[in-house]
């Protein structure tokens, strides 16, 4: 055999080794681990936290963020451990029964590609639960944004929408087209704005400056662009009147945030079937079959770190679990502020000082308030659509106006979860539940936030029966053959966030969603701390699919694997 020929063999049997060895590497045996019987209330004890000497991966939280980072690694072949404070696993996704009503919590609609079961937000979902999850389609005519008896109909398709903007502003054609044309262009950029954040800061500010043509529109505010493409406040008013799903009026708002929101429910909006708490059960089982735990009422009060500056564990009831790696889905600033030990807090002492910055703080919190409603022969027929409702159009004076007398929210949010899930009047026959969502401030109830849960005073519960009447008249108003059919109320403030719900100083939306916000450079899932990982909304952006990407972010951080295993399904 000639030399050439020799070595021919040589490489095409190194090639097959190396094909066979990476095959290997990929497949990871699932090891079909029984699941529990109620997946989302599995309490913490020392025997379940101890299910293995060592953990590979522990998870502090179990919103969608982190029950994504933790169902993609479990199918990685690694131990994963999920702690979550509630007694209900599930975050934003958990439900709750009182008096016979079942009330969601954080998700109320997803937008139009979870219907497309080739979509990637879809695939991406299906992954992590298995495709467990069937969706619902709401009214095409998903929100309607009501000013006083002026209302816009926004429809699923953008060519309904765009049609009707022109007929009800016959001026604004070109500004019209040139919006959505500015929302189509910024949403296609988002992954490369990613990418870009991800180099050396020089090359990053180089990058914005080179091409500011494009990139431009990730510094700029909703009513900066808007601002620049008409001088109709009415339209501008329309045009924004979505703020409200990210938390950030139109002057503080990133454009980006707002593009981003307005193509994810281009196609119009789902409702999952046997609501959110049945996505959280879908998670938990991945991870359970996998050989994972999701564990409730286990509250981590520090991370474990060592002399070499390496996250190393947590602690749970004075008692601590030891982990290869560790990821906190509760967001930068209860992470780094409550459970980064003092001593080690120098780490990330810049971290915590940028998110000081009234531009990336938190500027918003919300207030709910849980209607539960009589329906014994099913005759209210109530809409599968939200309902936005505000003073004006314009939106920056309605917020300014709530910052100087808090009994007048900025704008509410209604939607009757029991008309968009059709498995709801199964479950609870005779009944239909209404949702309102306002505004909220942790400034107002920020001195009772010492005192005990349902065991807060007078003064607390006063201030949250005068919300409380707000909030109803301004149901009644757009839904009169309601009045007489309310059969339970119970109101929550942004303490009643942090508590049911883990947020810090009632955030729901994590830290604000501005341009400066999206400039920092550190939010990413990697932390200056070893071994420690964010996942969640602050990695990418809020809502259920801003939180899944940011946990499959945080994923292919902690693994190469995963990332060659599901990358495809991001485009």
């Amino acid at each position: 055999m000639t030399t050439s020929a020799t070595a021919t063999t040589a490489a095409i049997g190194l090639s097959t080794a190396a094909v066979v060895l990476f095959h290997r590497w990929m497949h990871v045996k699932c090891p079909n681990a029984p699941t529990s019987s109620d997946p989302t209330k599995q309490g913490f004890s020392t025997k379940a936290a101890s299910g293995h000497s060592q953990w590979d991966v522990i998870v502090i939280g179990s919103g969608v963020g982190g029950l994504t980072t933790a169902a993609l690694l479990a199918k990685e072949g690694k131990k994963v451990l999920v702690l979550e404070q509630h007694d209900i696993a599930g975050g934003n996704l958990h439900t709750f029964t009182e008096s016979g009503y079942e009330f969601d919590t954080g998700l109320h609609y997803v937008g139009g590609q979870i219907g497309d079961k080739k979509a990637p937000l879809r695939r991406q979902l299906d992954y992590v639960t298995d495709g467990q999850v069937e969706w619902e389609k709401m009214n095409d005519v998903y929100d309607v944004a009501v000013v006083k008896d002026e209302r816009f109909n926004f429809h699923s398709s953008w060519t309904v929408l765009k049609n009707d903007l022109k007929e009800r502003f016959p001026g604004d054609d070109d500004a019209i087209d040139k919006f959505f044309k500015l929302v189509v262009k910024t949403t296609k950029l988002f992954p490369v704005f990613l990418i870009l954040k991800r180099l050396p800061g020089p090359i990053f500010r180089f990058s914005l400056k080179l091409f500011s043509s494009s990139l431009g529109l990730f510094t700029k505010t909703t009513k900066q662009v808007l601002d620049s493409i008409t001088q109709n406040a009415k339209l501008v008013g329309v045009l924004s009147y979505v703020y409200g799903d990210y938390g950030e009026p139109p002057s503080r708002g990133a454009f980006c945030m707002h593009s981003l929101i307005y193509t994810h429910y281009k196609g119009g909006a789902y409702y999952p079937i046997g609501g959110p708490l049945h996505i959280a059960s879908s998670y938990i089982s991945v991870i359970e079959k996998w050989g994972g735990r999701v564990l409730v009422r286990a509250p981590v009060t520090s991370i474990l770190i060592n002399e070499q500056n390496k996250a190393i564990g947590v602690e749970v009831k004075g008692k601590q679990i030891l982990a290869t790696t560790i990821v906190s889905s509760i967001g930068a600033p209860a992470t780094f502020c409550k459970l980064v030990p003092t001593p080690h807090q120098k780490l990330v002492l810049p971290l915590i000082e940028a998110m000081k910055d009234q531009r990336i703080a938190s500027n918003m919190t919300l207030m709910s308030m849980f209607v539960g409603i009589k329906d014994p022969d099913a005759s209210l027929d109530l809409p599968k659509q939200n309902f936005w409702i505000y003073d004006s159009w314009d939106h920056d004076d309605n917020v300014d106006q709530f910052k100087q007398d808090c009994s007048k929210p900025a704008a509410y949010f209604i939607s009757f979860s029991s008309a968009k899930d059709p498995s709801y009047a199964i479950r609870n026959p005779g009944k239909q539940v209404a949702l309102v969502i306002g505004p909220g401030s942790f400034l107002d109830v920020e001195k009772f936030k010492d005192k005990r849960v349902k065991h807060r005073g007078d003064e607390y519960n006063a201030l949250k029966k005068k919300w409380e009447q707000v909030f109803t008249s301004v149901l009644c108003k757009e839904f009169p053959r309601l009045k007489d059919r309310i059969d339970f109320v119970e109101f929550g403030t942004a303490l009643s966030n942090d508590f049911y719900l883990g947020t810090y100083r009632g955030a729901v939306y994590g830290l604000s969603h501005t341009p400066e916000r999206f400039m920092q450079q550190w939010l990413q899932p990697k932390t200056p701390i070893r071994n420690l990982y964010l996942s969640g909304q602050d990695i990418c952006s809020c809502g259920v699919g801003g939180a899944l990407i940011g946990g499959y972010l945080c994923a292919y951080e902690i693994s190469t694997r995963c990332f060659l295993r599901t990358a495809s399904m991001l485009a």
